[in-house]
């Protein structure tokens, strides 16, 4: 195991720490919401940012009541928003060394 991989988590791992069930994470899998690394289930090594985005999955599915797909779309959606709002304040910044703001 290369040191990238010391801080991924396992399959098992991820269904523990989410408090989430083996079937929930499958889902989550095949919709597209996180992206293991790894052919098979018990090769899926999961990264810590996929961990905080499954339990925003579950959340939304709970709490929500929102279907995998809608949640895949959200999320998208969410990430999206997150780029376009770290683009902006970047400019800002660049544009307040030339305008007085």
């Amino acid at each position: 195991m290369n040191d990238t991989e010391l801080n991924y988590l396992s399959f098992s791992e991820v269904c523990l720490q989410t408090d989430v069930a083996e079937e929930t994470v499958f889902k989550i899998v095949e919709q597209g919401i996180i992206e293991p690394i790894g052919a098979t289930p018990d090769e899926w090594l999961f990264s810590p940012m996929m961990l905080v985005v499954t339990k925003k999955a579950v959340r939304l599915h709970r709490d929500l009541k929102v279907d995998w797909a809608g949640i895949a779309l959200a999320i998208e959606l969410l990430d999206e928003v997150e780029q376009l709002r770290e683009k902006n304040r970047y400019l800002q910044r660049r544009l307040s060394r030339f305008v007085d703001m």
